[in-house]
This record gives C-alpha cells, sequence and structure tokens, in this order.
C-alpha cells in the first residue's frame, strides 16, 4: 500500500465546524469593557490595563461616551519614556469597530481579519453601551471549546 495513498492519511478534522461558526458573537464574547474617559492620562489607562489585567482598554468620549478607539499593550511599546501625564487619547492605536451580539463567528472571523483590527465591541446597532468585546482569543480557544476541540489530556 502507498504510504501517501488519500486514505492512508488521517484527514485533520477542522478547527472549527461549520455549525460552530454559525453561533453568536455573544456565546463566546468577553462580558464587560473596560473604558476610560477621553480626559484621562496615559498613566491612568495603563493602571485600568494592570488593575484588570487586560491587553487593552477603550477610551470613550468624556461628555458623550462615544468609544473613539483603544489603547493596546502592543501600542504602548511604542510610546515608552513618554509621559504618564500625556493623553491617554495620544495612545490611542486602533478604532473601535463594533459587532452585533447576534452575529455570527464567521462574520467576526471575517471582520477581524482586516489590518489594524484585533477585537471588536459587541453592542446593538441603536445602543451606545457595549456588551463585551470578542477578541481572536474568544474565537480560538472559547469557540473551540464550545466545539469539543481541546488538546488537553483528559
Amino acid at each position: 500500500m502507498d504510504p501517501l495513498a488519500p486514505d492512508a492519511i488521517d484527514s485533520p478534522s477542522p478547527l472549527l465546524s461549520a455549525g460552530v461558526l454559525e453561533l453568536s458573537v455573544c456565546e463566546v464574547m468577553t462580558t464587560g469593557v473596560v473604558t476610560i474617559a477621553g480626559d484621562s492620562t496615559l498613566d491612568q489607562a495603563v493602571d485600568a490595563m494592570a488593575e484588570h489585567r487586560i491587553h487593552a482598554v477603550l477610551v470613550v468620549g468624556t461628555r458623550s461616551g462615544t468609544p473613539l478607539g483603544w489603547i493596546t499593550t502592543r501600542g504602548l511599546l511604542g510610546l515608552l519614556g513618554i509621559d504618564g501625564r500625556s493623553p491617554a487619547t495620544e495612545a490611542i492605536t486602533e478604532e473601535a469597530k463594533a459587532i452585533e451580539p447576534t452575529a455570527s463567528l464567521r462574520s467576526a472571523i471575517y471582520a477581524l481579519s482586516f489590518p489594524g483590527v484585533t477585537r471588536l465591541l459587541v453592542r446593538r446597532r441603536e445602543e451606545t453601551d457595549s456588551e463585551g468585546v470578542v477578541t481572536d482569543f474568544d474565537l480560538t480557544v472559547r469557540a473551540t471549546r464550545l466545539a469539543g476541540f481541546s488538546r488537553r489530556p483528559e
């Protein structure tokens, strides 16, 4: 038997099945969003990330609460040595993109595939408050666990 014959090779099972890709974003998102006001300082942004052990904070308009963008740990690497009293808005490196909570994981994967998009606010179009955030981590770890995929030994 030819060792490279198609039936001799175990075909890998897909990480996410078609059924899992149709799950709603709200089923895998991280609930809640840590925000800071637009008039906060860079020190306050870093403190919020450290306190909540997260990789990004959402900067929102001081009066309106409108999302202005994300300050990320990766973005902060380029600002090492800057005065911590600098306005947090100067450290925004990612635009705030949103997705409906009922959108499919397939839609979230597509939205996250664009350059510069690493997280999506989960919120309904008619509302200003966000229900949570979905990241590539949520899609790979939480969705694959929902699908029953895990490499951890039993």
